[in-house]
C-alpha cells in the first residue's frame, strides 16, 4: 500500500501532485499537510487525511509524530515561497518567512526525522524516500526580485547534495528541481510569465511522480 505524505499541498505544485498521484494510485492513502488545506475539503478523495500546519510558526518535532503515525512510504516537501520585490523593499520579517518555509523547516525536519529513523527504524517500517522540491533556476543562478527565496533554494541544494555524499542514512533523500511553474504563486508581472517560460503544474507534477518512482536522487527540469 502506497502512503504519500505531501507537505505544502494546498495549491501550486503540491496540490497538482496530489491530484496526479490520486489518479494514478486510486487505492493509495494520503496525508496532506498545509496551512490552508481546510479550504480543499470538498475536493479530497475518501482515502485522504488533512492536517492544518503552519511551517513558519510550528516546530518540525511537532509534525513528526503525526507523520510517523500515518506511516508514509514517501514524503514530499513542496512548501516554499517569498516576496517578489527588490531585496531592500521588504522588512527582514518578510525575508525570514521565506527562509523558514523554503529552507529552515525542511532542513530541520530531515535532520529530526533521520535521527528518529536511526534510533528506531521500526518506527518507520515502510518509509522509502523524502523528496524536496528545489528550483533549477533559483538554486543555481541569481533570481532578481526573489533574493530570499533564491538564497533558501541555494541552501537547500547544498544541504541535500551534501547529505547524499555523506550516505549516512538508509532513507533516500532526493531533490527534484523544476523550472518556473505556471501557478498563482508566480507573480503576474514576473518575467517568466511575460516570456511564456513557465511549465504547467500538471506537467511538472507528472514528471515529479516519474522521478519519485525512479532510482534517481537528483533531477532538474
Amino acid at each position: 500500500m502506497k502512503r504519500f505524505c505531501l507537505l505544502g499541498s494546498s495549491r501550486g505544485l503540491g496540490w497538482a501532485t496530489y491530484l496526479a498521484l490520486s489518479q494514478k494510485y486510486p487505492d493509495a492513502e494520503f496525508l496532506l499537510v498545509s496551512r490552508k488545506i481546510e479550504n480543499k475539503k470538498l475536493d479530497l478523495k475518501p482515502n485522504t487525511k488533512i492536517l492544518s500546519f503552519d511551517f513558519t510558526k510550528n516546530e518540525p518535532l511537532s509534525l513528526i509524530e503525526h507523520v510517523q503515525n500515518f506511516g508514509p512510504t514517501e514524503i514530499i516537501y513542496s512548501a516554499g515561497g517569498g516576496p517578489y520585490a527588490n531585496y531592500f523593499e521588504n522588512a527582514w520579517e518578510t525575508h525570514l518567512w521565506s527562509l523558514k518555509v523554503t529552507f529552515l523547516f525542511p532542513a530541520e525536519l530531515i535532520l529530526k526525522l533521520g535521527q528518529s529513523f536511526k534510533q528506531n527504524p521500526l518506527k518507520w517500517p515502510e518509509l522509502r524516500s523524502i523528496t524536496v522540491i528545489g528550483s533549477s533556476i533559483a538554486e543555481n543562478y541569481a533570481d532578481p526580485k526573489a533574493a530570499s527565496y533564491c538564497a533558501a533554494k541555494h541552501a537547500l541544494k547544498g544541504l541535500i547534495s551534501t547529505i547524499q555524499e555523506e550516505k549516512s542514512t538508509q532513507i533516500q533523500i532526493k531533490s527534484f528541481s523544476p523550472g518556473y511553474i505556471e501557478t498563482d504563486l508566480l507573480p503576474r508581472n514576473s518575467a517568466p510569465r511575460e516570456k511564456g517560460l513557465a511549465l504547467s503544474a500538471e506537467v511538472v507534477a507528472n514528471e515529479l511522480i516519474k522521478f519519485i518512482e525512479s532510482p534517481k536522487i537528483l533531477m532538474s527540469l
